[in-house]
């Protein structure tokens, strides 16, 4: 027995051997001074680092391994400077502490670490260490920039970072690459559900790895100092409102954006389009916009229609003329073979060009623009402006703006050099800046036109751009529907307030498929309580995608919707006013509005649409019931007005039947329906009807409305009462 102890004490120091050579000695602070906006701390070293008060709950970190802190342009937080707020400094023999009124930062200085808190001394983040290791990168002398954060006992809730396909909702155990990616979004924003968020402002390419739960490591491929913005709210609305005040808020649309959106993969003539439109109009089926996709061109980039449209300009009056709005498809790719292309290689806006053609997609040659050049955007916009707004197209769909990765792994911007600098650096930022480009430059060419992007991409700032979001390319199947609902509800986490997916899926499926019917009504279900209303895809058998092309039983359904999506216009657009008046976020996981439930805390397939309605997707072909979760509070069945007691005292998971949808005999399955339930909510009178579905909508609802409306405001119990009153210009 002894010698049986004796080796395995041998063999507990042996394994511990290599964990111990894994460890990095901290260094110490060695002074540590108070300025006007905040602490400063100087390392053994030679490091630095600040601690900026920005806000009580708004804390700017700083690390630097030179010292100094390098003077570089941010492209994506646009408040530089704050108001004075009280907060004081006070110095024991191991810590510097930092107090405002809302947090207390302890710096610790004999390690360096940071930990965050509230004021009565709830732990919230803990930066342990940080590392700055030098590289070179694309020719550049730089460092790769990573910290430790400690999270030893916490059971939180991690989300946000963008939008990804894993299906994954909660991140806590995950390891999440934020880069860009066709049907992946980047946005370097996390929440926690303790009630904090980080904002980490680097724009290469990073990771978020909490693979061992008890330590989450954030790093960047290319950095010259650690920076992030720590934000207490602690409700998610709160830290998402100072995320905006931070990169900027996001405009109202015109109030036909929130209406329906017809599009596919695509019309291909003038006479398609148009004759498509018309159709909507003599069956009275409520729409507001129509999408003209790819190809509608000779060459990408030289924006002249193709011989299929012989008059465009009539086309866009015709649709206009039929209260029709119009979006088109502009990539940020030039085809050579045009002055446009020739004037811009002479300039040097081009990032890199296509080495191995993929026709009809990518011609040899063909070049992405570098939008971080000031004079390539405004050159890209004159273009669109010259050929496109100026013939009166109301909308623009910018395609391939990750940028498209043209069949390769890696970004091609990844070792090339840009206006900015280095590809590597900047690997993330072409979404933000393509939009930037078309969002200043129909400002400064109108006020009269609201501005609104559809993109493929997005980082942290696209929301002041315009942009609406959508999920990318993905696969027309139930795996890839059911995927869209965390995908998209971490989107909104990240601070982003419009997103849409390809209801239907974008590849591919045949509309006479009656299983693929089930889906696409489905999907189209969960598209009418999405903030944007858009069908789209690449269908095969017959080239259709309209309402009508997936037989009269599934497009009663279908019109069922489209009609309640009209009915429900008043409280979509109030939320709308709210995104830009209040930071709102109108697609909300039950995270944002019931945060210290554990169940809804892990809950990603469910989420209030604004303050009232809770929304339960059917992700499963052939369901007759769904298991849903009911937070507490007073809930009432949205179809009926019956209210249920079922979670007064305590959230419930429910096994639910929802309420059945008639549907003629032709209909392919007798049991479709979305399940659906009401909050108890206070409102200003006068009162809302019973039931949503009461609300009467307009005679002829695809008219742009031209009156004047008062909209209120709802929250939700027990938060004041609160109401807007006054004049919302509804625009175009």
């Amino acid at each position: 027995m002894r010698y049986r102890s004796a080796l395995v004490l041998l063999f507990f120091f042996v394994w511990l051997l290599p964990a111990f050579g894994q460890c990095t000695p901290l260094t110490p602070i060695t002074g540590v001074s108070q300025e006007s906006d905040g602490i400063r701390a100087v390392f053994q070293s030679g490091a630095v680092l600040k601690l900026e008060v920005c806000t009580g709950s708004v804390i700017h970190f700083l690390y630097s391994p030179a010292g100094t802190f390098p003077q570089q342009i941010d492209y994506v937080v646009t408040k530089t400077s704050w108001p004075p707020v009280p907060w004081k400094m006070e110095s024991s023999e191991k810590n510097v502490t930092l107090t405002t009124s809302a947090l207390k930062v302890i710096l610790e200085t004999d390690t360096g670490a940071i930990s965050f808190a509230t004021l009565a001394g709830q732990g919230l983040f803990r930066d342990g260490k940080r590392f700055m290791i030098p590289e070179v990168v694309n020719g550049e002398k730089t460092y790769r920039a990573e910290t430790v954060v400690e999270m030893y006992g916490s059971r939180e809730g991690l989300y946000g970072l963008g939008q990804h396909q894993a299906g994954v909702w909660n991140y806590r155990g995950e390891s999440v690459d934020v880069s860009q990616e066709n049907t992946n979004i980047a946005v370097p924003v996390l929440m926690s559900s303790k009630g904090y968020g980080i904002f980490w402002n680097n724009t290469s390419r990073m990771r978020f790895n909490n693979r061992f739960v008890h330590v989450m490591y954030i790093s960047s491929e290319v950095a010259d100092t650690i920076d992030y913005y720590f934000v207490y709210g602690p409700e998610f609305d709160n830290i998402i409102t100072s995320y905006r005040d931070l990169t900027g808020s996001a405009p109202l649309f015109g109030r036909w954006a929130y209406g329906f959106w017809q599009c596919k993969n695509r019309y291909k003539s003038q006479e398609e389009l148009l004759s498509v439109a018309q159709k909507y109009r003599d069956q009275h089926l409520p729409v507001d916009n129509i999408v003209q996709d790819w190809f509608w061109w000779n060459r990408k980039g030289e924006h002249v229609f193709n011989r299929n449209y012989p008059d465009p300009k009539a086309m866009v009056d015709q649709l206009h003329k039929n209260n029709f709005h119009l979006m088109i498809s502009v990539w940020p790719f030039f085809e050579p073979g045009s002055k446009e292309y020739e004037d811009m290689d002479r300039r040097g806006f081009f990032i890199d060009r296509t080495k191995i053609p993929h026709l009809p997609y990518h011609a040899q040659g063909m070049a992405a623009y570098d939008p971080t050049n000031p004079e390539a955007r405004k050159y890209y916009w004159d273009l669109m402006d010259k050929a496109l707004f100026n013939i009166g197209i109301d909308a623009w769909w910018l395609d391939t703006t990750e940028p498209e990765t043209e069949g390769q792994e890696e970004s091609i911007l990844l070792g090339h050099k840009l206006f900015a600098g280095s590809g590597d650096r900047h690997a993330n930022i072409f979404p933000l800046m393509t939009t930037r480009a078309v969002y200043e430059g129909q400002r400064s060419a109108s006020d009269e036109k609201r501005v609104f992007i559809l993109s493929r991409s997005a980082f942290a700032g696209a929301q002041r751009n315009a942009v609406t979001a959508w999920s990318g390319d993905v696969l027309s199947d139930w795996l890839s529907y059911k995927r869209q609902i965390p995908a998209g509800l971490n989107y909104f986490v990240s601070g982003l307030p419009y997103w849409t997916t390809d209801i239907g899926g974008f590849f591919i499926a045949s509309p006479s498929d009656p299983g693929f019917r089930e889906l696409f009504i489905r999907w189209f279900q969960f598209g009418a309580f999405s903030p944007i209303f858009r069908v789209h895809g690449t269908r095969f058998s017959a080239d259709e995608n309209e309402l009508w092309s997936y037989g009269p039983g599934a497009e009663e359904i279908l019109l069922q919707y489209d009609n309640l999506r009209y009915r429900l216009l008043p409280y979509i657009y109030s939320l709308g006013w709210k995104v830009t008046s209040e930071g709102y976020t109108p697609m909300r996981p039950l995270v944002m509005d019931f945060r210290e439930d554990v169940n809804a805390q892990n809950v990603g397939d469910q989420f209030m649409y604004g303050p009232a309605i809770l929304v339960n997707p059917v992700t499963e072909p052939g369901a007759t019931e769904r298991r849903l979760y009911l937070p507490k509070a007073k809930w009432y069945d949205f179809w009926t007005g019956a209210a249920t007691k079922v979670a007064a005292d305590g959230g419930k998971f429910v096994d639910a039947p929802p309420p059945s949808i008639e549907c003629r005999s032709t209909c392919a399955r007798a049991r479709l329906f979305h399940s659906a339930w009401r909050k108890s909510i206070r409102i200003k009178s006068p009162p809302i009807p019973s039931s949503f579905a009461f609300i009467p909508a307009p005679t002829e609802v695809s008219l742009c409305m031209k009156t004047k409306m008062t909209l209120t405001i709802m929250r939700k119990a027990p938060t004041p009462q609160s109401q807007f009153s006054g004049t919302i210009r509804l625009g175009r």
